[in-house]
């Protein structure tokens, strides 16, 4: 099936009611198929046994029993669509209750049809609440009990002999059949009944994985630029408290790089806001290139990127990676038919050198930034310093 779906965009919440009543009604229908084949079965041999076969085994009302039972599910599978649900559930009961309690009367404790019992039990667990399956329970207990007691008492004989009935191999093919074709066909409906919850908890598997991707994408929108991909102010201060106690523990520096690129207005008006964007995008990936992998480089405003760099043992790890970035973006950049040139002024301040704190430090390093805007541009320069301009080598 193809997934019309856009992208990012979730799948009707699953409805635990509604699914489940699903499942129940495919329960129903299954179990009542499977039912009325098993009935469509035992009819011939109840046929024979009844009427033709030996005289101890003849009960002409079992097999008026069975042929109801069967004419009842068979109308039931057939009409089904025309049948609600709460008719088919309660058909398929009663005529599990009834074989059941034709087997009992007639052939009393040693009835062969007494699993329908348990059957009915099992198909009820499934379709109804919990008390109404325990009042079945005990209703059933109250009928064999009943049944038993008249039996002892004389009110109830038995009108088949059972001592001969067992030395019929009829009587025990009627068991084997009756035994295996009935626990099939709950068996089958049972089935059918776990593989349909088995979908239900892989739908609810994949929205969960959609829901959690919808988080994490909703998340990465908050904390990351939209045109860039880099991170933004907020990512970037968490990020920076993180490196800062690392380096408290460690006795290590910290490096923070304000960058604002230089020209990047005349960009703008002279080959318009589609080449400026493609600027900033080229730029930002050019800066994660000049960066370690354990390192930050962020989009904190139009134009101004921040650098954060960890784990530093000297400045002069700081300065290698400034000029690495002024090397960088000095390559023009390819917009159409139009080479771009760019620049970059870069104010650096380190931690614990210049300041302990991060907003002490950001200030430091953009006031240095503006410093080299002040010099001449396409510079860098630490907090404190007078900025001198960079030789770029080819």
């Amino acid at each position: 099936m193809i997934d019309s779906r856009m992208p990012g965009e979730l799948q009707t919440a699953i409805d635990p009611d509604a699914r489940l009543q699903q499942f129940r009604e495919a329960f129903v229908h299954d179990a009542t198929r499977a039912m009325v084949w098993l009935t469509l079965c035992m009819l011939p041999l109840s046929y024979w046994r009844n009427f033709i076969g030996n005289a101890t085994l003849r009960w002409p009302q079992a097999f008026t029993l069975l042929a109801v039972a069967s004419a009842l599910l068979t109308a039931s599978y057939l009409y089904r669509h025309r049948l609600s649900y709460r008719f088919k559930s309660r058909m398929l009961l009663g005529v599990l209750f009834l074989a059941g309690a034709g087997g009992l009367v007639s052939f009393g404790q040693a009835a062969p049809t007494g699993n329908y019992f348990t059957m009915a039990f099992v198909v009820a667990a499934i379709l109804y609440a919990r008390s109404l399956v325990v009042a079945m329970i005990g209703g059933t207990v109250a009928l064999i009990a009943l049944v038993g007691y008249a039996a002892v008492t004389g009110l109830h004989v038995v009108v088949v002999n059972i001592s001969e009935v067992s030395r019929q191999p009829a009587a025990w093919l009627n068991l084997t059949l009756s035994m295996a074709l009935t626990t099939g066909a709950i068996a089958a409906a049972l089935g059918a009944f776990m593989r349909s919850v088995y979908g239900l908890l892989g739908d609810v598997h994949r929205q969960q994985l959609e829901i959690e991707q919808q988080r994490d994408q909703i998340r990465h929108l908050a904390t990351h630029d939209n045109l860039t991909g880099l991170p933004m102010l907020r990512l970037a201060n968490d990020r920076s408290r993180v490196a800062i106690a690392r380096a408290q523990r460690a006795g290590r520096k910290v490096g923070f790089m304000f960058i604002d690129l230089d020209g990047f207005k005349a960009i703008n008006d002279l080959h318009g806001h589609d080449a400026g964007d493609a600027v900033l995008k080229e730029v930002a990936q050019r800066l994660k290139t000049a960066v370690r992998a354990s390192d930050t480089a962020a989009r904190i405003g139009g134009d101004e990127f921040l650098v954060i760099l960890g784990d530093l043992s000297e400045a002069e790890q700081a300065a290698d990676v400034a000029a690495k970035i002024l090397h960088t973006l000095a390559a023009p950049i390819t917009h159409g038919r139009h080479q771009i040139g760019i620049g970059a002024s870069i104010g650096i301040s380190l931690f614990p050198d210049h300041a302990g704190e991060l907003d002490a430090l950001k200030k430091a390093a953009d006031t240095a930034m503006y410093r080299v805007k002040a010099a001449g541009k396409n510079a860098f320069v630490f907090a404190g310093e007078q900025p001198a301009p960079l030789p770029l080598s080819s």
